[in-house]
């Protein structure tokens, strides 16, 4: 495994810890479709569209694919056409690794986001947590516990989300420092590229060439000094001058607009405001004219029954006077009453049988005391009504006193429920817009990395054409080159195996002309070998006849 794969190795592992994924990687053919989508729904934090449980290669390609049309088309927003699905299912590493360099700037700038919008979470919960306090002033301090408890979890939770930034910070300073060396080594590579291609170019194109790289570096630099504060480096360079420009005029239309959107928004809320203010007048002028009228009625019964309890007190008196006794008895009733005025206690109902007991000698006709009782049961009677009447009329009237004053604690509770609707309704519409703001701000800062990765991609695949154009014009004059030495020793074999040709002829004649003089020779020696043998053949033959007659004769 070489350097480069262990640094794309590492990248990748680096990627999986921040993401909280639990798997490491030996190689970097590892990097298939689960493991993509794993980082997909860690990062973006959303199921893959189309999602396909992968059963066959084919499922696989699908995914992969719906990642990268993910990423392309909602959040990226720039062509990822030079990466698909198969590429990455194969395990084509070029493929992979665009990829994960992708993921890893996502995260990164994900992370970098977060980490800018901490102050302002941490200033808008200080706000809402005073607004909550002095709520609570007003309404009593038992609403208070659960939401402190909801805000002490709010800063744990980003406390904790503090301390996961600063160790990703800490990872992410690691990997800038690699990434920044590999930058300079890539720089080294283009200057030695564009030096070399610079010699067989034109001079203007070599100036052009120059100039484009002299403003990327700087362009780069100025990029690296302004991201130095966060302790972080991107290997995407920055944007040209008319780039900057029109994110300029298109940040200065989105502010214009929305400051138009707010004014618009600010005087609706004012117009909604004073209706609902004029609406509450209305209601409370209509319930201080209900109360003052049920005030009036309460008066005027009030007086009512003093007037009829005023009309009853004579009748009492009158009754009590008459009589169809003597005058006599009229006189000392008279007498006896006003002597015992002050000692007697009358109540309705008992005025004759006191009347009796006091006047025990008196002597009353039958027909004159049963006219009594009735006069007393009709007097009683009568104050009963009357009695009951004004009980009636003044639970009537204590009810509507009631319900006057529990239709006054009603709209003094709907009239704070009113402000406290407007209130959380305020505060609702700053947390929205602090929201919407913090989306564009978002939005702008993937705006930004989708247009400086666009320019980069337009960038690379143009170095990548001037690359293989000086490779294809290298490997032209590297082919001629080769072809004319092939010639040459083409030739050369040529005339060697003619040399071989002639000096073979000349050895195989000299061969043949020592052949056949050995051939002569050897004839010639054969011949006198024959001759020779012969004639000791014929000297043996006649040796052979000589001792046969020399035997012949010693045995005769």
């Amino acid at each position: 495994m070489g350097p480069e794969e262990r640094d794309w190795l590492d990248m990748a592992n680096n990627v999986l810890l921040k993401c909280h994924i639990n798997l490491r990687l030996e190689r970097i053919s590892e990097c298939d479709a689960n493991v993509f989508v794993a980082l997909y729904e860690a990062i973006i934090g959303e199921k893959v569209p189309d999602y396909v449980a992968a059963e066959r290669q084919e499922d696989d390609i699908h995914n992969m694919q719906s990642v990268i049309d993910s990423l392309a088309l909602d959040y990226l927003q720039i062509s990822l056409s030079h990466i698909t699905g198969e590429n990455i299912v194969r395990g084509e590493k070029e493929s992979v690794r665009n990829l994960l360099e992708i993921f890893d700037g996502l995260l990164d700038y994900l992370i970098d986001q977060q980490s800018d919008e901490e102050p302002q979470l941490k200033g808008f919960n200080g706000k809402t947590n005073a607004a909550y306090q002095s709520q609570n002033q007003d309404t009593g301090k038992m609403q208070c516990q659960p939401l402190t408890i909801q805000l002490r979890d709010r800063d744990g939770s980003l406390y904790l989300g503090t301390q996961r930034n600063k160790e990703a910070e800490q990872e992410l300073h690691d990997m800038s420092e690699k990434l920044s060396r590999r930058l300079e080594e890539l720089d080294l590579m283009l200057q030695r590229a564009l030096s070399e291609i610079g010699e067989m170019c034109e001079p203007g194109e070599e100036d052009k060439q120059s100039h484009h790289s002299d403003s990327i570096m700087e362009c780069f630099k100025v990029m690296s000094s302004s991201r130095h504060s966060r302790a972080h480096a991107h290997s995407l360079p920055p944007f040209p001058s008319h780039v900057q420009h029109t994110i300029q005029q298109d940040a200065l239309t989105r502010d214009s607009y929305n400051a138009s959107h707010n004014q618009q928004h600010h005087r609706n809320t004012q117009f909604m405001e004073s209706i609902r203010k004029d609406e509450l007048k209305q209601l409370v002028q209509q319930e201080q004219t209900d109360i003052t009228t049920e005030r009036l009625n309460v008066q005027k019964t009030e007086l009512e029954y003093h007037q009829e309890v005023c009309r009853n007190a004579p009748s009492v008196h009158s009754s009590c006077t008459k009589s169809p006794c003597s005058r006599s008895s009229g006189a000392k009733l008279q007498h006896t009453a006003r002597k015992e005025r002050h000692s007697v206690k009358l109540k309705d109902n008992n005025l004759l049988p006191i009347l009796l007991e006091e006047f025990q000698r008196v002597q009353l006709s039958p027909h004159t005391l049963s006219c009594m009782w009735k006069q007393q049961l009709q007097q009683i009677d009568q104050l009963s009504s009357s009695q009951n009447q004004n009980r009636q009329k003044e639970s009537k009237l204590l009810k509507q006193l009631e319900e006057a004053q529990k239709r006054h604690g009603m709209l003094v509770q709907i009239i704070h429920k009113e402000k406290e609707h407007n209130r959380r309704l305020r505060e609702f519409k700053e947390r929205i817009q602090q929201q919407k703001s913090a989306q564009n701000k978002l939005r702008e800062q993937r705006q930004q990395v989708a247009r400086a990765k666009k320019y980069y991609s337009v960038y690379h695949v143009q170095l990548r054409a001037r690359l293989m154009q000086a490779k294809t014009q290298e490997e032209r004059k590297l082919k001629q080159i080769f072809e004319e030495g092939l010639e040459l020793q083409k030739a050369r074999l040529r005339e060697q195996r003619a040399y071989s040709k002639e000096l073979r002829q000349e050895n195989y004649h000299k061969f043949k002309d020592e052949i056949e003089a050995m051939e002569n020779y050897y004839r010639d020696q054969f011949s006198l070998l024959a001759e020779t043998l012969a004639h000791e053949r014929q000297d043996i033959h006649i040796c052979k006849k000589a001792q046969e007659k020399s035997f012949k004769s010693v045995h005769f």
